[in-house]
């Protein structure tokens, strides 16, 4: 029988290390605090009881806060939260085996949103490897390729040199590490596992630590990168998510150009974006000299479009792990260009997105379909965690300039772990409410299940229950010649009774019938509600209103921005 590459020297070897189990524990822990590690998600687990009885002992001292999961891939997504908000990853600790792999959906959206991510493991001694033993794989690389560090650990190995963990934890901050620990029999501990519980120190990579090596927003990280002077080329700013830290690594858009900005990114908020963003992408096309791409703009075909143009200036700004630039026909730089204000060029923008949008707004009127539900929650205040799939879309379309802050996973915009994910942000920021399809829902039923006598910031569930993958209905697979595959293979409706599962997990269960309801129930602090909006609608339908909806929207902006020569009706 082959021997697993790497394992022959450990068959046949059954010698003990000299160093506990339990003092590897205290080592590693040790470590993170003094790093400044704050927040850390533990799945209960035999091999990783040295590090569960070590994390009891913190939490108890008031050196951490610990957060208890069941689900590995729940635990998972509570941290990658946590790290988003924070900035500092907090440690998803698991034992050994398929809890591992349970982490990797949210550790590669942690590598492709540049979000800081440590994925802490619990292993058998490496000579137990290949030898078929309970939960026992190799476990090194198993989250792949997508990972800035990793690092399979011995006691000895970290007694002979402590700062690697040091090492690894610096280079978690813009994405996401692997620390992988052996640990021997016992498993239990004798006494306390800390002499003296250690004092938490500040976080290397955090915003503080990087304010103080960015002297100012020409001087990134200590390197003194100038930023570039563009000429008065008539320019636009295409804005997605970015990592943490864009603004302080100069990596954020700015200045008195139009911007097309995603919701889950800073520059919604600025008074240069513009609504409807991609129905002026179009309307804008011909007289577009210049977009510069910041963050990982990846919502929409047009826009897509837009920054793969090869007849156009296209600069895209460095981000995290690679910068976007999709049709790959950008010129990278290190950070955001300077760029001479175009006012009259802006305000041409500002006037079209304004007018889109009314129309837009007027068009849909008072039915409570997916679109009217993304209109209540785009003018609904507060912090907002926005599914993938069509109500991130919806809410990009039909905002003017909102109130409320939105928070995405856009790094692989999966709908993998979305109210997991709020509920780690909801540990840093407070009260959230998050908006979501039934798809969305059913796929995170997990992180639902909350941990008895664990404080639990409040969470509200916005559940848009059109029957299924609702946003293939507005694809090309919606179309009239491919009605006998869709239900079957695209919208997929499932036979779940939403209201119902909310309260078997213990969720306060609402129904909305109209966008009064919803509006006032929005209204409210969030409180542990599932709100479910039952906006099913024949695919026919869908497809037609959003296909008058744009019209009538790009109809309005080319008037109010003067052009183009020729105006149709809709």
């Amino acid at each position: 029988m082959a021997v697993p590459e790497g394992h022959e020297r450990c068959l046949g070897s059954h010698g003990r290390s000299p160093v506990s189990s339990q003092e590897s524990a205290q080592l590693v822990l040790s470590r993170l605090v003094a790093l400044g590690i704050e927040h850390v998600v533990l799945c209960p687990g035999s091999r990783s009881a040295p590090l569960a009885y070590g994390l009891a002992e913190l939490e108890r001292a008031g050196a951490i806060t610990l957060h208890v999961e069941t689900d590995e891939r729940v635990a998972a997504f509570v941290a990658l939260g946590i790290g988003r908000a924070s900035g500092i990853p907090a440690p998803v600790v698991t034992t050994s085996g398929s809890a591992v792999a349970n982490l990797h959906p949210a550790a590669v959206e942690a590598y492709h949103s540049g979000v800081p991510f440590i994925a802490l493991t619990a292993d058998r001694p490496e000579w137990m490897r290949g030898s078929g033993a309970n939960q026992t794989t190799n476990q090194v690389g198993i989250l792949g390729p997508n990972l800035v560090g990793q690092a399979d650990l011995t006691a000895e190995q970290i007694i002979a040199d402590p700062e690697q963990i040091g090492r690894l934890v610096g280079l978690s901050w813009n994405g996401p590490v692997h620390i992988n620990v052996s640990f021997e029999n016992p498993l239990n501990p004798e006494g306390a596992v800390f002499d003296a519980i250690p004092t938490r120190g500040a976080f290397n990579g955090d915003v503080r630590a990087l304010e103080a090596r960015a002297s100012n927003r020409t001087s990134v990280s200590g390197q003194g990168i100038e930023p570039e002077r563009l000429d008065d080329r008539s320019t636009v700013i295409v804005a997605g998510p970015g990592t943490p830290y864009a603004e302080i690594l100069g990596r954020a858009g700015a200045g008195t150009v139009p911007i097309i900005a995603e919701p889950a990114c800073g520059e919604r908020n600025l008074a240069e974006a513009v609504p409807a963003g991609r129905i002026l992408a179009d309307v804008f096309a011909n007289d577009i000299e210049r977009v510069i791409v910041v963050g990982h703009p990846t919502l929409s075909r047009p826009v897509t479009q837009l920054i793969s143009r090869s007849d156009i200036e296209v600069i895209t700004v460095a981000n995290d792990p690679v910068p976007t630039d999709p049709g790959r026909v950008g010129r990278v730089v290190e950070v955001m260009p300077e760029i001479a204000p175009q006012p009259r060029w802006l305000a041409r923008w500002q006037r079209a997105g304004e007018a889109a949008w009314k129309a837009g707004r007027d068009l849909l009127g008072n039915d409570l379909d997916a679109l009217g539900a993304a209109a209540v929650i785009a003018d609904a205040p507060g912090q907002w965690f926005l599914g993938a799939s069509n109500v991130i879309r919806d809410v990009d379309l039909l905002a003017g300039h909102p109130d409320a802050v939105f928070h995405a996973n856009r790094g692989l915009a999966g709908i993998d772990g979305t109210m997991s994910t709020t509920r780690g942000m909801a540990k840093i920021l407070g009260p959230m409410k998050v908006a979501v399809g039934d798809l969305t829902f059913i796929h995170d039923l997990g992180g639902l299940v909350l941990t008895r006598g664990q404080d639990e910031p409040a969470a509200d569930i916005v559940v848009i229950d059109d029957s299924g993958g609702g946003i293939f209905a507005t694809l090309e697979h919606g179309q009239d010649r491919y009605a006998d595959t869709f239900e079957r293979v695209f919208r997929t409706a499932k036979s779940l009774d939403i209201p119902g599962a909310a309260r078997a997990f213990g969720w306060e269960a609402v129904e909305v019938t109209d966008r009064q309801h919803l509006t006032e129930v929005l209204a409210l602090p969030p409180a542990g509600r599932v709100i479910r909006v039952a906006c099913e609608r024949p695919v026919t339908e869908v497809r037609a209103k959003r296909t008058e909806l744009a019209r009538a929207m790009a109809f309005e902006a080319a008037k109010a921005a003067g052009g183009p020569e020729s105006v149709q009706t809709p």
